[in-house]
């Protein structure tokens, strides 16, 4: 439906309402049918409580399983690779596809680590040696109201193992290495081998092509056909029963709709982006031309949340429960159905809207149409020592990108946070579209989801903000201003277009997904942030806290 032009714009509800059994764990699925079938509840509101039954406080990883279990987070995950499918659309795929799974699955990790940096959690590892046992295990207990497993439960301690489970087409460890092997080879020389035996450069884009693989792979045979990445994850999915001898259902890393529920998602794309990495850190530094923005300065940079007692530079997150009807997935016979919503109440991170609020100053002559960059990072590693810009430039985490345009002399600059580039307007449930109809898609500020735009992709809003921590977590707040008459490809910037680009369109941005944090910074001009931001008139630097409340 999604790449079809008569159905491609058709809003369609939220996952964890069409398939709660791939959101919910069994037992939360058992006594909301239960409760529908008797009409009874345990709470005043119908719903049934919250409750964390994939594991136990005893696994240092359960800390973030309300992260990685997140119905929005796991939804976004599945629509990603549902607008840029690897096999392609009819075989071709989209504008720099393979350059934007680079980058939102390393948006991915930063956001991860800087929720572990809250908990006392080090950073996540990246799985590299398959020969060790697995440290982390995990338990979806995703089922059905009858007990059947929808995925399989990996204990801790396993080891990766051939998987054999289709024999027409297994997953080998040893092939595996291979293709990592000619990987780094092509990094190391700059070089992908075309399967005529020409070499062509290597970039960002033909790097994710051949790493996830996508159908645009330089050469299916050296660097895999269906691609490490994507071998990874079948291979780890099937490490509890890899031949199929006891006929057991795969992992969640086989399915995109759960797979960044299991710890080990994150752990392997840490392997998958230090492959990126390398390549990266290959290339030649950003210059002055690169970096400048002339006759622009950014006098000021504040955030202020949407309540007056706060102090500024100060952001409030918070977990609440919130109430889910999955009434739609809850029965076979309609004469079974009541008249009443089957409400589950899942916690989630939310946080107060905010306001960004930027002094420019334009010294041209001219109106100015200026890209505005906004980053945030952990300012404190595990050690609660302050990071070098080089260590810290991976953990930067893309806020908003938004277009304006400067008139000569000061600008005052007012952002909200609900405008933010990276997420995606709020999905109508079930009971809304029915209201609505094919409507557009309005969120509660009124902004509507564009025809051209991947509605359902997009980092969910309520996730926007890191949790951070009671006593207020420290984050560098950087601001850059670019020209947008050198950075635009199609039209403005939009919600969910960092991470999703533009349906059928180029990316709507030239510069390098990551820009300025994607390349090597010399430590040695540049210690921290703060002081690469001195260095140009166009940036700046603001330390912020977090604050959960």
């Amino acid at each position: 439906m999604l790449h079809r032009k008569d159905t491609g714009s058709t809003l369609l509800p939220p996952l964890w309402q069409v398939n709660p059994r791939n959101y919910f764990p069994g037992p939360i699925i058992k006594r909301a049918f239960d409760q529908a079938r008797l009409g009874k509840s345990d709470a005043s509101d119908g719903s049934i409580p919250p409750a964390f039954t994939t594991g136990s406080n005893r696994d240092p990883e359960f800390k973030l399983a309300w992260w990685r279990e997140d119905c929005g987070f796991n939804s976004h995950h599945y629509h990603w690779h549902q607008s840029y499918p690897w096999r392609g659309v009819n075989g071709v795929t989209k504008d720099r596809q393979g350059e934007l799974f680079y980058y939102m699955h390393q948006q991915m990790l930063a956001r991860y680590d800087a929720e572990r940096l809250a908990v006392g959690l080090m950073r996540v590892d990246s799985y590299s040696n398959w020969h060790l046992p697995i440290p982390e295990g995990y338990n979806p207990q995703l089922t059905d109201y009858y007990g059947a497993y929808q995925f399989a439960a990996r204990p801790a301690g396993m080891i990766l193992a051939d998987n054999w489970r289709d024999p027409s087409d297994p997953t080998l460890i040893i092939q595996q290495g291979y293709h990592r092997d000619r990987l780094l080879d092509a990094i190391n020389t700059g070089k992908f081998e075309k399967t005529d035996g020409h070499k062509v450069d290597v970039d960002i884009n033909g790097l994710g092509a051949a790493i996830e693989a996508n159908a645009s792979t330089p050469n299916p045979d050296l660097y895999g056909s269906v691609g490490i990445h994507n071998r990874g994850h079948d291979i780890l999915a099937g490490i509890t029963d890899p031949d199929y001898r006891y006929n057991q259902a795969g992992g969640v890393m086989g399915d995109t709709s759960a797979a960044i529920r299991d710890p080990i998602f994150f752990r392997w794309h840490k392997f998958v982006d230090d492959l990126f990495f390398l390549h990266k850190i290959k290339l030649t530094p950003y210059n002055q031309t690169d970096l400048e923005f002339q006759n622009v300065q950014v006098d000021s940079v504040q955030v202020q949340v949407n309540d007056p007692a706060r102090p500024a530079n100060t952001l409030i997150t918070r977990m609440e429960d919130v109430v889910v009807d999955i009434a739609n997935d809850m029965f076979l016979n309609p004469n079974d159905k009541p008249n009443t919503e089957v409400n589950v109440t899942v916690k989630q991170v939310n946080h107060g809207r905010f306001n960004y609020k930027l002094g420019v100053t334009s010294n041209s002559r001219t109106p100015l149409k200026a890209a505005i960059r906004i980053f945030i990072a952990p300012s404190l590693d595990e050690h609660g020592t302050q990071y070098q810009l080089d260590s810290q430039r991976r953990l930067f985490i893309e806020m908003d990108k938004f277009v304006t345009t400067l008139k000569t002399g000061s600008n005052a600059i007012t952002r909200r946070s609900t405008r933010s580039s990276v997420i995606k307007p709020r999905e109508l449930t079930i009971a809304e579209l029915k209201k609505r109809g094919t409507a557009a898609k309005e969120a509660d500020d009124g902004c509507a989801c564009r025809p051209d735009r991947y509605c359902e992709c997009g980092w969910p809003e309520h996730m926007l903000v890191p949790r951070g921590t009671a006593a207020g977590m420290p984050f560098d707040l950087f601001v850059m201003v670019t020209n947008w008459a050198n950075d635009s490809s199609t039209d403005d910037l939009d919600r969910g277009t960092s991470y999703c680009g533009v349906k059928d369109k180029t990316y709507p941005d030239k510069r390098p997904m990551g820009f300025p944090f994607d390349r090597k910074i010399d430590s040695a001009l540049y210690k921290h942030v703060a002081d690469f931001s001195k260095g140009f008139s166009n940036m700046k630097t603001l330390p912020i806290k977090i604050t959960c409340v």
